[in-house]
């Protein structure tokens, strides 16, 4: 005769879920090869290029500003003489106090010194969101080409 209901059903979910682990170990299979960076440059070479150029152009200019940043704090000393210069005594003023003192003053100094470097600083400003926007380009063009790879008309992939 024929099996029963019971005994066809669990053959069917038996055979899903043979298709099912298939597919999932082709999609793992698939995930593995697209993450390989030998593959995506050979694949994408301009793509993985540009995203690569965008990280360095990045850690360069975070690089540059720390260290412009530093270069342009004021010192302890500094501050020291400028309040010896106009007869004030921060020997007087205890821990958090002079820290305090001496931060507010190094603010109001960063703060004149500030506005005279307007064209300057403008210039940087600009140069800065074109870096931007390239690595911004570069990073959308990279996403684009990984994601769009294997979408070739007659389902073959591309590579």
């Amino acid at each position: 005769m024929g099996e029963s209901p019971s005994a066809r059903t669990q053959r069917e979910l038996a055979d899903l879920r043979r298709q099912i682990d298939g597919d999932v170990d082709a999609l793992i299979e698939r995930a593995k090869s697209d993450v390989d960076p030998r593959n995506l440059l050979r694949r994408q070479p301009v793509a993985t290029l540009g995203a690569i150029g965008s990280a360095v152009a990045l850690a360069g200019v975070t690089i540059t500003k720390k260290v412009r940043d530093a270069r342009r704090r004021t010192a302890d000393t500094e501050i020291d003489r400028i309040v010896e210069r106009l007869g004030g005594r921060i020997d007087r003023l205890k821990g958090r106090s002079r820290k305090r003192f001496r931060e507010q003053l190094r603010n109001e100094v960063a703060d004149v010194q500030d506005t005279s470097r307007g064209p300057k600083e403008a210039l940087w400003g600009a140069g800065m969101a074109a870096v931007t926007a390239a690595a911004t380009t570069f990073a959308q063009r990279f996403a684009g080409r990984l994601a769009g790879d294997d979408a070739a008309d007659d389902g073959r992939r591309r590579y």
